[in-house]
């Protein structure tokens, strides 16, 4: 079986020297990585992960780097048009929106000029700067349409929210992208030693794990069981 697993975080440019990130490490998606690929019905693993991202330590791994949500959307892309994948695992925290434009207040009260070029890098000097953000696509939504037969985990990330919300929020990711599987967190639940973590399938079972040894041993036994039925 061949296995797709994009990890860690995307970054979107401000301009040549400054961008919008996020905090993801990938390390649960290469602890995940390393766990498939102690499983022997596994023949390759493509990890599509931020350049700044932990990579696993499988041989088994091809990592394809992908920093912005563009880059993101081309590799799966590619990926899927090369290869048949039996289990896709989307863990990487991918940016809700993106710089359209560059402003300032004056501009946006008809005092200047309206944009500033995002070529090059923007001048220091610059008062009162304003990022005109537009939405990302879902890129979650193009695995089941370029590979239906793919089994599909998707994950939830909430931050100090009810536990009842953050299982309603990760169906509800479930229910609208045909995942198998979804994994729900808290980031208020997530430290350096530990990682509380919620599998969720398509009855709404729940099952709590506590660190992402687990949680990555439950989602390589979850995926390739259902492979096999």
């Amino acid at each position: 079986m061949n296995v797709l697993i994009t990890s860690g975080g995307t970054t979107e440019r401000i301009d040549n020297v400054r961008s919008i990130s996020n905090m993801s490490t990938g390390r649960l998606g290469s602890v995940i990585a390393n766990a498939f690929s102690a499983d022997s019905t596994i023949e390759k693993i493509y990890y599509i992960c931020a350049k700044n991202s932990v990579t696993p330590e499988s041989d088994q791994c091809e990592v394809i780097y992908a920093n912005s949500v563009s880059d993101l959307e081309n590799a799966v892309k590619d990926v899927l048009a090369r290869a048949s994948i039996d289990i896709i695992i989307h863990s990487m925290a991918v940016s809700d929106y993106r710089v359209k434009s560059v402003t300032t207040v004056s501009a946006l009260t008809g005092k200047s000029e309206s944009t500033i070029s995002k070529e090059g890098k923007i001048s220091s000097n610059v008062d009162d700067m304003v990022l005109l953000m537009e939405r990302t696509p879902k890129v979650i939504s193009l695995f089941k349409e370029l590979s239906p037969g793919s089994t599909l985990v998707g994950f939830k990330l909430l931050d100090n929210v009810e536990l009842e919300t953050l299982i309603d929020r990760g169906f509800d990711v479930l229910t609208k992208n045909e995942c198998s599987f979804v994994l729900a967190n808290d980031l208020k639940e997530i430290t350096s030693e530990n990682h509380i973590g919620y599998l969720i399938d398509k009855d709404k079972n729940i099952t709590q794990y506590m660190s992402k040894s687990d949680i990555a041993a439950a989602i390589v036994s979850a995926t390739i069981s259902e492979r096999s039925r």
